[in-house]
């Protein structure tokens, strides 16, 4: 990120009971925001949370003036759900990538 850049870290309750979080970075120089690592408890998926979370994620980059907003999630069948969310909210596999790994 670049020296003008802001992150924020966001929870998700429901009763009291902490059921998500999701981090928004905000590049200002570059006009990108990014949605972060983010969850919801496995006890409360499929309840709107994370759509929530991606809508108040999106309104929050709105708001900063950024003029995208990016998301990375993994293209295995485990992420699946996190990848239907992500359509829901207006994402789409535009720029595909491929993550390079090696064991330490």
């Amino acid at each position: 990120m670049t020296p003008d850049a802001s992150k924020a870290l966001y929870v998700v309750e429901s009763q009291r009971e902490v059921v998500g979080f999701v981090a928004v970075l905000l590049d200002r120089d570059s006009h990108v925001g990014e949605i972060g690592l983010n969850a919801v408890d496995p006890a409360h998926a499929s309840r709107g949370f994370g759509s929530a979370m991606y809508e108040f994620a999106l309104t929050r980059m709105r708001e900063a003036g950024m003029q995208v907003a990016t998301v990375a999630t993994g293209g295995d069948p485990s992420h699946a759900a996190a990848r239907r969310t992500y359509e829901k909210v207006g994402f789409a596999a535009v720029i595909p990538s491929l993550w390079m790994c090696r064991k330490s």
